[in-house]
Formats: C-alpha cells, sequence, structure tokens
C-alpha cells in the first residue's frame, strides 16, 4: 500500500469530476473488512489489536476510467490522524484492449501464482521506482505486453521500459513467465499452478537486478499449498526463500468461516520477518 499526500485526494476529486458526465457502466463497489485479533511476538510483547483486521476499498468503473481508493488502519492514536492510511491503489483509462494510467504494481511479476505474503515475485524496482505507471495492451487473453515508467529521482531522469506476462491454462496446470527491464533494473519470473482434488499447489521462481544501477541481484523461491478440508476450513501453508541473501520463512493460516464471520490463526515463522502469531476474527464485506 502507498500511502498519499491530502492534495492527491483532491486529485482524485478532480478526476471523479472530470468523468462525472461519462455513462458509468457499474456502479461504486465497496468491500472492506473489520475485525479483532490478538498478536503473539517471540520477542515476548503481545496485544489484542482492532486496528490490524480494518480496511475500506472503494472501485469506481466508469466503463472509461477506473479507480481504486483505499482507507486501511495502521494502529495509529488519534492524535496521528485517526491511524489511517490512504492509498490511491489504481486510476487508469480503459479503451478496448488499451489501458494507461497508474497500476498496482508491474507485468513483470505477472506470472507469480498463489499466496504472496512474503514475495509476490521480483519487480522492476530502481531508485526512483514508480513501476505501477505504463501503457498496457492485452494482446490476448494469455499475454499482456506494457510500457513501464520510473519516476525522476534527484538528477536523474525518469526511464521508460518494458514488460510482458504470459499465463496460460493447460488444462491439468496453468503456467506462466513474466518478467521485463526498466533502466539498469530488470525481472523474470516463472510459476506453476495444479489442482489436485481440495488442493492447490503453486510453485513461483524469480531472479533478476534492482536498484539504480541494477547493482542489487535478487533471486526468490516460494511454494504453496492450500487445501480446502471443507467448506468451511482451508489450510494454507507457505515456503519463501531469499536465496542470495540465504534467508527463509513459512506462513502458515488456518480460516474457518461460520456464517458472516471468518476465524483465523496465523503464524510467521523464520528469518524473512518477524516471527509472530495471529488468533482473530473478521467480517468481510
Amino acid at each position: 500500500m502507498k500511502a498519499i499526500k491530502l492534495a492527491s485526494v483532491f486529485a482524485v476529486s478532480a478526476v471523479a469530476a472530470a468523468v462525472s458526465t461519462a455513462t458509468f457502466a457499474a456502479d461504486a463497489i465497496i468491500t472492506g473488512n473489520a475485525g479483532i485479533e490478538y498478536v503473539t511476538n517471540d520477542n515476548g510483547t503481545s496485544e489484542l489489536s482492532g486496528t490490524n483486521e480494518g480496511e475500506l476499498e472503494l472501485q469506481i468503473d466508469t466503463g472509461i476510467v477506473y479507480a481504486e481508493l483505499e482507507f486501511a488502519t495502521n494502529g495509529g492514536t488519534a492524535e496521528a490522524g485517526e491511524g489511517v492510511d490512504i492509498g490511491l491503489e489504481k486510476l487508469y483509462v480503459k479503451q478496448g484492449a488499451v489501458s494507461f494510467g497508474r497500476f498496482d504494481g508491474t507485468v513483470a511479476t505477472g506470472s507469480f501464482m498463489g499466496m504472496d505474503e512474503y514475495y509476490g515475485g521480483v519487480d522492476l524496482s530502481t531508485s526512483g521506482d514508480t513501476d505501477s505507471t505504463g501503457i498496457r495492451y492485452k494482446v490476448s487473453p494469455e499475454l499482456t505486453v506494457a510500457l513501464e515508467a520510473t519516476a525522476a529521482s534527484g538528477t536523474e531522469d525518469g526511464e521508460i521500459g518494458f514488460a510482458a506476462s504470459y499465463v496460460a491454462d493447460f488444462g491439468g496446470f496453468k503456467a506462466g513467465i513474466s518478467g521485463g527491464a526498466v533502466g539498469d533494473a530488470n525481472a523474470v519470473n516463472v510459476g506453476v499452478q495444479t489442482v489436485a482434488g481440495p488442493a492447490t499447489v503453486s510453485l513461483n521462481y524469480g531472479s533478476g537486478a534492482s536498484g539504480a544501477t541494477g547493482d542489487t541481484d535478487v533471486e526468490l523461491m516460494t511454494a504453496s499449498i492450500a487445501f480446502a478440508a471443507s467448506e468451511a476450513l482451508t489450510l494454507t501453508l507457505e515456503y519463501s526463500s531469499d536465496m542470495e541473501a540465504e534467508n527463509n520463512g513459512t506462513y502458515f493460516v488456518g480460516e474457518y468461516a461460520m456464517g458472516d464471520l471468518v476465524y483465523y490463526v496465523k503464524n510467521y515463522a523464520g528469518d524473512l520477518g518477524s516471527e509472530l502469531t495471529k488468533v482473530g476474527v473478521k467480517a468481510n464485506f
């Protein structure tokens, strides 16, 4: 999630006003979740929080312009602005197979499949990283190509690069490859996913170079399995590895849906992030 300044909110309002005379293809859709959870950290600290589970997302589609505005709690106090982050996730124009504007992420990671709690693929990161901005062309349902750009940073000009993603369903499994290059940053990702009865297995690998001069090598691997034990109970386990740093970690989540509520337990272990356990209940809307 990328925080934006209040001025950006007014900019969004200006865009909304500009397209208000267009014929709306659909009404605005509001989604989100709210709940409470107890977090136990391995460093000995713990807390009961009603802010960790709290998000509201507004999706607006005029048929020409698509926008997503997200409001999410961050645990802050009222003095710190009610502890809410505002993110302009997407704002782009659609014209047939072509779309242009601001997207949420890069086409270069399009082949990463399954749970992405730790990693969502090797992206195109530079010192002026805005690989969410660009022009995309959907050649076919499987293939998307894009021009993606970075913002100017210091005395460096913004740069324009290329990215592409191909993901196809081969019947018994899905497989894909994606990647691209912007400036001195580059990335290649491959992924495969198969469904075997109640289990969905996903394997991903990504490699590339990041940084203003492309001097930071990146190599990531993830494997996940989601098991639908019943209509109400889902168990998911992810293993991820930062192969360059020689760090790895696991993420486990168990969810049980009962009526309008979802009860869950989540556990993070390893050296990719903080080791902790979460137990909570939430409602999605």
